[in-house]
């Protein structure tokens, strides 16, 4: 895959109708551009302007529509091109979707090139579109306790410590290495973009000693490596799930037969080494799983074997236990299940979120302390909420700044000395948020 970044010289600018009349302005902007060469629906190579777009008005803007200029260095016209407002993973927005003030949304122009192997030089995008009352909703800065670090599509986080973490924003579907890294550090307060730790350790060799060396099968194999571990997980042309070190030896195979169930996505727990991967086939599907550690050990039985969760499940570091829903003998719920058998403990009656929510987390301390962190739904309104297994008692800690649509995701991270939780969230309302958990009431 060829890219051209464009650089400051590039002429960004935007239009607008009125009553069939384009006026020119510079409330729409365009951010962030680059031209990238990828596959269109019919498998020929097409060359794509990609970039952001803001809206720094004071109304929100519908029927955004997109069109692209292409220049050489000569300021020749090489190309034009019409394209839309996107999420993360490529796929077109609703028609009646209408960008609000201050928010930003990505866009893809497919461009057609009068000539072939031009050099470009500079993209102009322009933007059209009418203004329409802005829709206003709670900032995340009103929830006490809790801060946002980041409006971006945030698909995932790792905790470095206690004050820091590193995050991705990005499609989820995406290898690690194809999504952007940042970091956050408390203390300063600072936000930096990074590569990855573990980026340089994804080499060729690696790629073709798990015979993934082919660009599109290495970005759908989920390959991550263990959160402050050695070996890495990832799936293959096949669907099997191995781990593997990082030289591309010694690589153990965990499940298979899993061909005809889709993955969507490996949570790891901290820095235990353990993670379950998920399978469905779409929302409101139930949901598959496994659980097992990054150094080829089973924990679970065969994802098509166990009993399926509503939701995601949570899971504890050791591979022992689960929290799925379920409509069990204690009704429609929550329920801890052990990982090697379908033996069901009531937790508490409940609605399920959609297989789209962020899955619980499950901590068990060294001294045997246990809580489960959930995000739910709660009569129409995101509740952040602690359920102690050991006293039995269900804790509403706060309100969350979390509007998922059923196409969108959100996930949650425990801090390594469980004082924090790090919410993210892709889709336009997507963003990651830090949980002061101090502020709350213990899980007792």
């Amino acid at each position: 895959m060829r890219h051209w970044m464009l650089g400051l010289g590039v002429g960004l600018w935007a239009a607008f109708v009125f009553g069939g009349v384009t006026a020119q302005t510079d409330d729409l902007a365009a951010e962030e551009v680059q031209v990238t060469n990828h596959l269109d629906l019919f498998g020929l190579e097409q060359s794509f302007a990609i970039g952001t777009l803001s809206n720094e008005s004071a109304d929100a803007y519908q029927n955004i529509r997109l069109s692209a200029e292409v220049y050489d260095a000569d300021e020749n016209l090489i190309g034009e091109g019409l394209g839309y407002l996107v999420r993360a993973c490529g796929e077109a927005l609703d028609a009646d979707f209408a960008l609000q003030p201050d928010q930003r949304a990505p866009f893809s122009v497919q461009l057609d090139l009068f000539e072939a192997d031009v050099l470009i030089d500079r993209v102009e995008i322009i933007a059209q579109g009418e203004t329409t009352p802005a829709t206003l909703t709670a900032a995340a800065g009103d929830l006490p306790g809790i801060t946002r670090l980041s409006s971006a599509e945030v698909v995932d986080v790792e905790w470095i410590d206690g004050d820091s973490l590193r995050y991705s924003s990005g499609c989820w579907r995406d290898v690690f290495t194809n999504r952007a890294w940042f970091e956050y550090h408390r203390s300063s307060g600072i936000t930096e973009p990074i590569t990855h730790p573990r980026a340089a350790d994804v080499t060729d060799a690696l790629r073709a000693a798990i015979r993934l060396d082919d660009p599109a099968l290495f970005n759908r194999s989920f390959f991550s490596f263990a959160p402050g571990g050695r070996r890495a997980v990832y799936q293959t042309d096949l669907n099997t799930l191995a781990t593997v070190e990082p030289d591309g030896s010694f690589v153990r195979v965990l499940y298979d037969e899993l061909f005809n169930i889709s993955l969507q996505g490996i949570n790891w727990h901290k820095n235990s080494g353990t993670f379950l991967a998920y399978y469905h086939g779409g929302y409101g599907d139930e949901v598959r799983y496994l659980v097992a550690n990054a150094d080829g050990r089973q924990f679970s039985q065969h994802p098509m074997v166990a009993l399926p969760s509503i939701s995601v499940p949570g899971f504890a570091a050791n591979g022992r236990g689960v929290v799925i829903t379920t409509t069990g003998d204690a009704g429609t719920g929550y329920y801890l299940k052990p990982t090697t058998t379908d033996n069901l403990i009531p937790m508490f009656e409940a609605e399920p979120p959609g297989n789209n929510w962020p899955a619980p987390f499950y901590e068990i301390t060294p001294e045997g302390s246990r809580w489960i962190y959930i995000a739910r739904p709660v009569e129409g309104e995101a509740r952040l909420q602690c359920y102690n297994p050991d006293s039995r008692q269900l804790h509403d800690l706060t309100a969350l700044p979390l509007n998922l649509a059923t196409d969108e995701r959100g996930w949650l991270w425990l801090s390594p000395d469980n004082q924090t939780l790090a919410l993210a969230a892709n889709g336009l309302n997507g963003g990651l948020w830090w949980i002061d958990l101090t502020q709350f009431e213990a899980c007792d």
